[in-house]
């Protein structure tokens, strides 16, 4: 989205353009400014709880495989090589809400960027021009960019785990 449409959603209303409100003004912009912020590392705080529970899950579940694995070479029941599947349709869940915070976040630091332009300093922005952009690696990588990649690595061994548990024997069996 354009800045220029980013503003016309923005600054809809403007109600304080009579001199005698222009502190009001000001005062309720930065107040509301201030709020956003709040509301942007609120959303920061759900990711990273997010990614909390994620994690707790699978490592959870990485646990009971492994459990059953040094119970030896006993005849291991379905479930245990079909939990894997549960493990990655998790880790898709997981993966598709990192995606929806980094678009949400893409979005925040629009509006920031936009209402920045009315405020003396321009912190975000500046600091974001400063990274690059996320452009330059060597600046800076994003995190959302980084952290998609713990749900990948979980599926992968998601893979490997029922791959090595399957019952190919009795699979092949079937087919002769």
């Amino acid at each position: 989205m354009e800045d220029e449409q980013i503003d016309s959603l923005l600054y809809k209303i403007n109600t304080y353009h009579e001199e005698n409100h222009a502190d009001r003004y000001i005062d309720n912009y930065i107040e509301q400014y201030r709020i956003y912020l709040h509301v942007f590392n609120t959303t920061s705080e759900r990711r990273l709880r997010s990614n909390e529970f994620f994690l707790a899950i699978n490592t959870a579940i990485m646990g009971i495989l492994g459990y059953f694995e040094l119970k030896g070479p006993i005849e291991k029941p379905l479930v245990i090589t079909m939990v894997p599947f549960v493990g990655m349709a998790i880790c898709y869940c997981w993966y598709q809400i990192i995606q929806s915070y980094r678009q949400l976040d893409r979005a925040k630091f629009s509006v920031i960027h936009s209402a920045e332009k009315k405020l003396p300093l321009a912190l975000f922005k500046t600091e974001w021009e400063l990274l690059g952009k996320g452009k330059d690696k060597k600046k800076y990588r994003p995190l959302s960019g980084l952290e998609k990649f713990i749900p990948v690595i979980f599926i992968i061994l998601y893979v490997l785990i029922f791959l090595s548990n399957f019952p190919w024997i009795e699979f092949i069996k079937l087919f002769k």
